[in-house]
């Protein structure tokens, strides 16, 4: 039996068109080179402020367990939360960059291991966005004064480390970004009052109020001790929401091979928000064309 679409049914989108491109991630302090890889995907669509086919751009850094839903033949499947944020973006007419810390590492997660086990830490991952803003400055369709760094947990918390200009290698960088976005990072390195944290660009932190793998709290902290600041900090915070709430289509769950912060054994609390991620995404669009645009 054949199945007809409504007449009004909106039709499905176009498929994305992704490249995968080479990186070469340089460590600042021991000089070593690692080959890494990443995916890029051109705006759909042209702003009034685009400038001779050069579009703002969007470096976008995923979280501990990687880019991947699946890889089959050696191609990997955007995770439904990579996908929709590529979509969100190219839509508005950014470019959008996803550099892959994990599988040139021949890592697809690292979520289970302890900090001291991950070789792409989040002060290493720092070296990874250097090495995605060098090659965005060798694209044609890049316009270098619009550029953004986003990314997700333990992404975010690299966004947060690669935007600190209180590290020497972040305040040398020849390229920084205007902007950038942190959904649900670890603001713990950065709240203690002693501890200098100076974003090298106005910084939105997107946040579940009852989120128990990476606590609001810290990121409360953050925003108070930098109040007065010469750099915009935001912390937008959803009620009746945890880690990962912009991921689609995911069960609020307790995943027990996690251990919350300071709480060993209790597992953390992850799933969809779809009102939560709506307001988010809003709020991220909104912000990215108030800095880039």
């Amino acid at each position: 039996m054949l199945v007809q679409a409504a007449p009004n049914a909106a039709p499905p989108p176009p498929p994305l068109v992704a490249e995968r491109v080479s990186l070469t991630s340089v460590d600042g302090k021991g000089g070593k080179a690692t080959a890494l890889y990443g995916v890029w995907i051109k705006a759909r669509k042209s702003l009034p402020t685009d400038k001779k086919g050069k579009f703002p751009t969007v470096i976008a850094l995923h979280g501990c367990g990687g880019l991947y839903s699946m890889i089959r033949d050696g191609k990997g499947e955007f995770t439904p939360r990579h996908l929709a944020m590529a979509r969100a973006l190219t839509d508005a007419g950014y470019n959008v960059l996803f550099p892959d810390s994990f599988t040139p590492r021949g890592r697809r997660s690292t979520c289970q291991d302890s900090a001291a086990q991950r070789e792409a830490s989040v002060m290493n991952r720092r070296y990874d966005v250097q090495a995605a803003l060098h090659w965005v400055t060798s694209q044609p369709d890049v316009d270098m004064s619009r550029v953004a760094l986003l990314g997700w947990s333990h992404g975010a918390s690299t966004v947060l480390a690669a935007m600190n200009l209180a590290d020497t290698d972040v305040a040398v960088r020849k390229v920084q970004p205007r902007a950038a976005v942190a959904f649900y990072p670890n603001c713990q390195p950065y709240a203690k009052p002693g501890t200098p944290f100076k974003p090298a660009a106005p910084l939105l932190i997107l946040m579940g109020e009852n989120d128990d793998w990476t606590p609001p709290q810290a990121c409360e902290a953050m925003e108070k001790k930098m109040e007065g600041s010469d750099t915009e900090i935001a912390l937008r915070l959803y009620p009746d929401t945890y880690h990962d709430f912009d991921a689609p289509g995911l069960p609020v769950h307790v995943r027990m091979d996690i251990n919350g912060i300071g709480k060993p054994g209790s597992g953390v609390t992850s799933g969809s928000n779809p009102d939560a991620r709506a307001m988010a995404y809003r709020s991220m669009l909104n912000f990215l064309e108030a800095k880039l645009n």
